[in-house]
């Protein structure tokens, strides 16, 4: 799908995603949450838009809702757990698994699980510029009633459902093939770019 504007394509995309009541519903309780520079993103955002263009149900074969925030002041992992579970315990009649994570600790978690050294985030946006491919970097937000996308690689990749590599020195072809393998199996047209 082409579009002649990014501003229609910011359009188009926040009309779809205001038509998946379930995030909306998220979205609205993480916002009365007043997480510092919080988004929902990546696999739950841009499916919904694939699944808007396959006429299926908005939240079909969403498994899990990624939900990032930025607190430097609070890097405690119990913290962390703790909204995580105030978050899952709220939705507990959805069936999604919630994934909730403090991306100002996000260098010290991936040092405990992957043994991994990479820079402090600076921001959530930060974190999100280098994940591991162009439709999954994107996250939306609430700021004074609207809702706002963080889409640092555009969204032509999600309309066209271009599979495109973000070639970090924190990413890998290994887990980049990882995540094609897996969306590959979920979704039909895809353009996979190889790493």
């Amino acid at each position: 799908m082409k579009y002649k504007t990014i501003k229609e394509q910011n359009e188009e995309f926040i009309s779809i995603i205001k038509q998946n009541r379930d995030l909306m519903l998220i979205l609205d309780y993480i916002e009365s949450l007043k997480l510092p520079n919080f988004y929902i993103a990546a696999g739950a955002v841009f499916q919904t838009i694939w699944n808007h263009y396959d006429n299926k149900p908005l939240s079909y074969n969403i498994k899990d809702i990624d939900i990032i925030y930025y607190d430097i002041n609070n890097l405690s992992k119990e913290d962390e757990e703790k909204i995580e579970e105030k978050i899952i315990q709220h939705f507990k009649y959805m069936n999604y698994k919630f994934d909730v994570h403090n991306e100002a600790r996000m260098h010290l978690w991936k040092k405990t699980n992957e043994n991994k050294d990479i820079n402090q985030y600076k921001n959530s946006e930060d974190a999100i510029d280098q994940w591991i491919a162009t439709v999954h970097a994107i996250g939306i937000t609430k700021k004074y009633s609207n809702i706002e996308v963080y889409a640092p690689y555009g969204l032509s990749d999600i309309f066209s459902r271009t599979i495109r590599p973000i070639k970090h020195k924190t990413n890998s072809e290994e887990l980049y093939n990882k995540k094609v393998m897996s969306w590959n199996s979920r979704f039909n047209n895809l353009n996979i770019i190889e790493w």
